[in-house]
């Protein structure tokens, strides 16, 4: 199979990533979709925000604030560290006082610029508004006003399908936007036309801790919505180490609205060792949001509720400012602009260590209370926790009907003696028991990552998930092989950090994981790129052929097929 004919589709929370295997790099779109509302008054309204929520109670601010003050006294402890592990030379580190710097904010006037080509962008707003769906940039374009004639809908929220009671909620409609966002980015940046679909062949990466009835309807998706010719499904963190050239690896995927964790050895991801935890990116950006606000920034009218724009310019001023280098201290001065109509401002604002604590955030999780007391942990459930009743080969089905069948055949041969009789209720009971049971046991994985009713930390949870794997030789090198991906994890200074943070996590478990080498890295590469590379080096690979499952086998044979020639343990 020619790699110019197969696609290769990593879709995520935020961003969708898609290309041609033969591609060096794959076109990154917004993975969302706006639908133009109906005039009708009666028209449900829905909009999935850029970024999370933020609980804004007095309580919750309060402890945003005491937390905040925490943070930024163990910079200075966790420095002297830093710098010793670095070996440069120790110097007292300055903290420039929050007051002094929004001081310096409230004075700041921004300065007017000079609209560059205005003709030509008045006319594409006014198209943009005009459309029934947008895309991409025309939805990070939308201002307040704009917006409010679109219903905007992103199919993927914290690693996993949006499903809500709300207009666009059903695994229909979310399974339609998919399509829609994909189809858009088919055509307009890889020219590739639906009618053409058949003649190419898909790989779609999919989430380590996965839902087995979503994967089927993504199969769907691909086979007989968009009519790939054929397609197989690769686990991200799988991927990633393709992408990495690793064999072994303790994969840390930190994205916008989610972080996962698992150990993945010979292209086998260790299901003991999966975890989803609900914070990401995106809620970094909240917490620089309201750091800068404490810090009087200047762009009051930023409103990232209304307008798609305003999220949009935060999350790209976290991107430029933040950063985990205790080298630079002190307040720092820097402009960004902002468009409003038809005038272009500058802004000039000082800002300090907000742009080291809001990173750190990751690692002090009370800061994300703002955006959610009840943030979740989801690892990988047991076959016999998600049965599918489409599937006769489940293993949940097999068992139900293999036990029972299996007493009336001893019923009508008489094997089964009249005294101490065993009915079959009696068995479906013990049945129930034992699905009880590994209900029970997903519940305590669950909490092994919370602590005090407060989600663990991402250094906390590299370690409990490591600690999880069957032997001491698999630990050793998983700490020594700690592969970082995914967009959240570019902070400069953001590896070492958090590989000084899984040192003295090890040190306070106990004295023999001294002899335990720690080193977490990132590729020279595009980290939100790497599991898509991976997924087109394997996709080329000479025993690839065996993976592929065409339209007319899924047809046939449904999930028993995906079962069989999954590359995953299903």
């Amino acid at each position: 199979m020619q790699a110019q004919r197969i696609i290769i589709i990593h879709p995520g929370s935020l961003y969708v990533r898609i290309g041609r295997a033969s591609d060096l790099n794959p076109i990154t779109l917004l993975h969302a979709v706006a639908y133009r509302k109906r005039e009708s008054t009666s028209a449900q309204e829905h909009k999935d925000e850029l970024l999370p929520h933020v609980q804004g109670s007095a309580e919750t601010l309060t402890e945003f604030e005491e937390q905040r003050l925490q943070v930024s006294h163990s910079i200075q402890s966790y420095a002297p560290l830093q710098e010793t592990y670095e070996r440069s030379a120790k110097r007292l580190r300055v903290a420039t006082p929050p007051q002094q710097i929004a001081t310096f904010n409230r004075r700041s006037v921004p300065e007017d610029l000079p609209i560059i080509d205005d003709n030509n962008c008045s006319e594409k707003s006014e198209n943009v508004v005009g459309r029934e769906r947008l895309f991409d940039k025309d939805i990070l374009a939308l201002n307040e006003k704009d917006a409010i004639a679109y219903n905007v809908h992103f199919p993927i929220r914290r690693g996993e399908l949006n499903l809500h009671k709300g207009v666009g909620g059903s695994m229909a409609a979310i399974i339609s936007s998919m399509e829609i966002i994909w189809l858009y980015a088919l055509k307009s940046h890889l020219n590739i036309m639906a009618d053409a679909l058949p003649h190419y062949s898909a790989v779609l990466v999919v989430s380590d801790v996965y839902n087995r009835s979503h994967l089927r309807e993504l199969t769907t998706l691909l086979l007989q919505r968009l009519r790939f010719r054929s397609c197989f499904l690769l686990q991200d963190h799988v991927a990633s180490t393709f992408g990495a050239g690793l064999s072994y690896a303790c994969v840390v995927d930190i994205g916008d609205q989610k972080c996962s964790i698992s150990c993945v050895e010979d292209g086998i991801s260790h299901p003991e060792t999966r975890v989803r935890l609900s914070y990401g990116g995106g809620d970094v950006t909240q917490v620089f949001l309201n750091l800068l606000r404490k810090c009087s920034f200047p762009y009051k009218e930023c409103d990232v509720k209304k307008g798609y724009a305003d999220a949009a310019l935060i999350m790209h001023l976290k991107e430029r400012f933040c950063h985990l280098t205790l080298d630079v201290c002190g307040a720092q001065e820097r402009c960004f602009e902002v468009k409003k109509g038809n005038k272009r401002l500058r802004y000039t604002l000082q800002i300090g260590d907000e742009c080291v604590v809001a990173p750190l955030c990751l690692f002090h999780t009370e800061l994300l209370n703002i955006t959610g007391k009840t943030k979740q942990a989801k690892v990988q459930l047991r076959s016999s926790q998600q049965p599918d009743p489409e599937d006769c080969f489940d293993a949940e089905y097999i068992r139900e009907t293999g036990r029972r069948n299996g007493v009336r055949d001893q019923l009508l041969e008489g094997t089964i003696p009249v005294t101490g009789e065993v009915t079959e209720d009696d068995l479906v009971v013990d049945d129930v028991v034992e699905r009880d049971a590994n209900s029970k046991t997903s519940d305590k994985d669950e909490l092994l990552y919370v602590v005090n009713g407060q989600i663990m930390p991402i250094d906390q949870a590299i370690v409990r998930s490591i600690e999880r794997c069957s032997t001491e030789e698999i630990k050793r090198k998983m700490y020594s092989c700690i592969l970082l991906v995914g967009g959240s994890t570019k902070f400069p200074g953001f590896s070492k950090w958090l590989e000084q943070r899984v040192m003295l996590q090890l040190a306070a478990t106990a004295t023999s994981y001294s002899a335990f080498e720690v080193n977490a890295f990132t590729k020279e590469m595009d980290a939100g790129m790497i599991a898509w590379k991976g997924a087109a080096i394997m996709s080329c690979l000479e025993s690839a052929p065996e993976l592929w499952i065409y339209s007319s086998e899924w047809e046939k044979y449904g999930l028993r097929i995906l079962r069989e020639k999954a590359p995953f343990i299903w």
